[in-house]
C-alpha cells in the first residue's frame, strides 16, 4: 500500500476490524462534560394551556353514503335489451399509415 495512503484517515478506518455487535459507543469527551443535577419540578406548578389563537383542531367530516336503488329483474332484462350503437368502423388501424417521402 502507498505511503499517503496509510496517512489519510478514511483510508485507516477502513482498514480497522469492524466493532463487536455488543459495543456501544460512550460520550466522545466524558471529562469535558459537566454534571448538572436535574431540575427539581414544583408538582404544583402546571402549565397554563396556550392561547386560543395558537390552539389548532382538527375536524374530518365523512359524507353519509348515497342509497343506490335496488334493481328489479324486470329492471336489468329491460336495460340489457336495449340496442347499442354499432362500434364505430374508424380505428387507428382501418387507414393506411402515412407515407414519408426519404430524401434520395
Amino acid at each position: 500500500m502507498l505511503p499517503e495512503m496509510l496517512e489519510d484517515p478514511y483510508v485507516e478506518a477502513a482498514l480497522q476490524a469492524p466493532p463487536s455487535p455488543d459495543y456501544v459507543p460512550g460520550p466522545k469527551h466524558a471529562d469535558d462534560e459537566i454534571e448538572t443535577e436535574p431540575f427539581e419540578t414544583d408538582e404544583s406548578a402546571t402549565t397554563p394551556p396556550p392561547h386560543p389563537a395558537y390552539r389548532t383542531t382538527a375536524r374530518i367530516s365523512i359524507p353519509t353514503p348515497v342509497p343506490m336503488p335496488t334493481w328489479t329483474d324486470s329492471e336489468v332484462i329491460r336495460l340489457l335489451a336495449i340496442s347499442s350503437p354499432p362500434a364505430s368502423p374508424l380505428s387507428p388501424w382501418s387507414s393506411p399509415p402515412p407515407q414519408i417521402p426519404f430524401p434520395p
